[in-house]
């Protein structure tokens, strides 16, 4: 199988690489930060809001499938700067897909969508199935939408062949820490290794979300796109609350702490709760999550107590 993976250099990216690498794909990848320290596969920068760079990468590698992974994903990003979110969530989208449907060879095409997309769900729509309304509340979920409306149109004329993931939270190791799960483990192994004082700055903790391992969710990005077509839900099937996750790493760390709610933290009006069926993608595919929540956990607070420690150790060496 001859895979392009678009946005490779991001978080889920890596993971994803490894995943097609390990099912012995050959792999091309592609990144907007430069390949530097990529390796393994056939890397190249590419920035999806160019056009005609995005066409001609694509019909020099003619992809068997492609992952579309690139986007700005982090929401308070998005509704800072809606002009930029649409530049590469939508058109970027749209210049990956005209690109796909030159090949003439209707390729697979993996959008990796959100399931913010369900906005405001009433909780009598819990769990979230793939046919629950779309509500989009935010300059985020707005704009997935399109994404997703994008390729549905490219699919509908027959020139590609095309895969709609709409996953919940997913954490795991070396997760930008601007996002909870990351950003609390890196706060707490800062106190373990007495680089802060122990208070921990938190915003919302009574929201509740599905939480997966990216570990889980890049393995059901493959097993999708390799054999299904349609919309499907990734998630672990259950919520857990922000407190719970916090508690959790705590728990794991060991150490004592002060919470303060910090204002700067808070989103404004959130979705109470929100966690989805995966049924779906399970009776198709037969994929499942199969890593636990605290695991995940303990992995992404490994991550940062070691690397703290690793820049600990360097910087007491050169002193």
């Amino acid at each position: 199988m001859r895979a392009l993976v678009i946005g490779a250099g991001g978080f889920v990216g890596q993971y994803l690489l490894r995943c097609l690498l390990d099912h012995g794909d050959s792999v091309i990848a592609t990144t907007n930060t430069g390949t530097g320290g990529l390796g393994g596969y056939e890397a190249y920068d590419l920035d999806i809001t160019d056009a005609q760079a995005t066409t001609d990468l694509i019909l020099k590698i003619r992809p068997d499938v492609v992952y579309h992974l690139a986007a700005i994903a982090f929401v308070p990003q998005a509704e800072s700067d809606f002009q930029g979110t649409l530049a590469v969530n939508v058109a970027g989208t749209a210049h990956v897909a005209r690109g796909c449907s030159l090949l003439g060879t209707k390729p697979a095409m993996l959008l990796v969508s959100s399931a913010e997309v369900y906005g405001h769900v009433k909780p009598s729509e819990l769990p979230i199935r793939e046919e629950n309304p779309l509500r989009p509340a935010n300059n985020y979920s707005l704009s997935k939408r399109m994404a997703e409306l994008v390729v549905e149109r490219y699919d509908r004329q027959g020139a590609i062949r095309s895969c709609i993931a709409r996953p919940f939270n997913h954490i795991g190791p070396g997760q930008d820490p601007r996002f909870v799960a990351s950003n609390f483990a890196l706060q707490l192994a800062r106190v373990a290794l007495g680089l802060a004082s122990p208070i921990l700055e938190v915003g919302n903790l009574e929201a509740r979300r599905d939480f997966s391992d990216v570990r889980d969710i890049v393995r059901a990005y493959r097993t999708l796109a390799v054999s299904q077509t349609g919309v499907f839900n990734l998630g672990s099937g259950r919520s857990f609350s922000i407190k719970e996750l916090l508690d959790t790493l705590i728990d794991i760390s060991g150490v004592k702490v002060e919470i303060r709610q910090d204002e700067n933290r808070m989103r404004g009006p959130e979705v109470p709760d929100l966690f989805g069926s995966n049924d779906k993608a399970s009776t198709l595919s037969s994929w499942n999550p199969t890593i636990p929540f605290r695991k995940s956990l303990e992995d992404v607070y490994r991550f940062w107590f070691d690397k703290l420690t690793a820049e600990k150790t360097s910087a007491a060496k050169a002193s």
